[in-house]
């Protein structure tokens, strides 16, 4: 997956200065939105994602646990993945309805864990259909290291 924010921003200004309203033109910009516009159709299958404030990019049907590990973002799940612990909580924070609905084991851990709020989910078992931001309640801190 590849981090396109600063790149995208700085796109996306090109292209607000070189509009037709302004009387611009210019190929080369032109040519560098198709190119992101074709990046972007060759990968229906990523979502992008905000997790504890970090733009990334997600599968789409995967887990946010999975998205995050992915992207080396540390996030606790003690149990392994298997919705037991409640370790890997976060509050989602806009495009709930972009998760999957959450199933009846996940609902019993998080009334377990007293998490009774509706923007409470486990990362381990939500999966991702569309565009979503989530804030970690157990964040780890500092980063991943790197695979030798």
């Amino acid at each position: 997956m590849k981090p396109h924010q600063d790149e995208d921003r700085a796109l996306a200004e090109r292209l607000r200065e070189a509009s037709p309203a302004v009387g611009h033109t210019d190929s080369a910009l032109r040519e560098q939105f198709a190119e992101r516009l074709r990046d972007v159709a060759s990968n229906p299958n990523v979502v992008p994602i905000r997790f504890d404030g970090r733009k990334m990019e997600a599968l789409r049907g995967g887990t946010l646990l999975g998205a995050a590990l992915k992207n080396r973002v540390r996030l606790m799940h003690i149990c392994g993945a298997r919705s037991l612990c409640g370790t890997c909580r976060v509050k989602v924070s806009a495009g709930a309805e972009n998760l999957t609905p959450m199933s009846a084991k996940e609902r019993f851990s998080l009334r377990y864990h007293l998490s009774f709020s509706g923007r409470t989910r486990l990362a381990c078992q939500a999966r991702v259909e569309g565009p979503v931001e989530v804030e970690s309640v157990f964040p780890l801190c500092g980063p991943l290291k790197e695979k030798d």
